[in-house]
């Protein structure tokens, strides 16, 4: 290798700490910091903010949540409605697709407003908002 940089005794280095293979040697790159005071403050640095962050450590949560929510599915699952209300929906739209597709036929806009109008009568009807955000969920324990 020919004049070893700065910059690649630097890789090697932090290379080395994190137990990588580096191109440079243990010996090439501790004779480098013995003579550079710049690597060698730098090099600091780096180990000094590698310590640091080791010392941290996370808060390990051990409370298992699945239960609370698992529970609460299924309440909301066994809905009081049932699928009636949505079969009926289904029919009307598919007989409204039907009356729609005939030929020589122009039932102009306001025709065109009733499956809206359908979905909207089956929200009211459940009286169930689509839209609404549940900001009242809260898991047991």
């Amino acid at each position: 290798m020919n004049k070893i940089n700065c910059e690649d005794v630097l890789m090697a280095k932090m290379a080395e700490l994190d137990a990588e293979k580096q191109e440079l040697s243990g010996e090439q790159i501790n004779l480098h910091l013995k003579h550079c005071e710049n690597c060698h403050s730098e090099i600091e640095q780096f180990l000094n903010a590698d310590s640091l962050l080791k010392r941290q450590a996370r808060n390990q949560q051990d409370l298992d949540l699945w239960p609370g929510v698992e529970k609460h599915i299924g309440s909301h699952l066994k809905s009081e409605i049932g699928w009636r209300p949505f079969a009926l929906l289904g029919a009307l739209l598919v007989a409204f697709r039907l009356l729609e597709m005939l030929p020589d036929r122009d039932f102009g806009l306001a025709f065109k407003l009733v499956p809206l109008i359908f979905v909207v009568a089956l929200f009211v009807l459940i009286r169930e908002n689509p839209f609404r955000i549940n900001s009242e969920l809260v898991l047991e324990r």
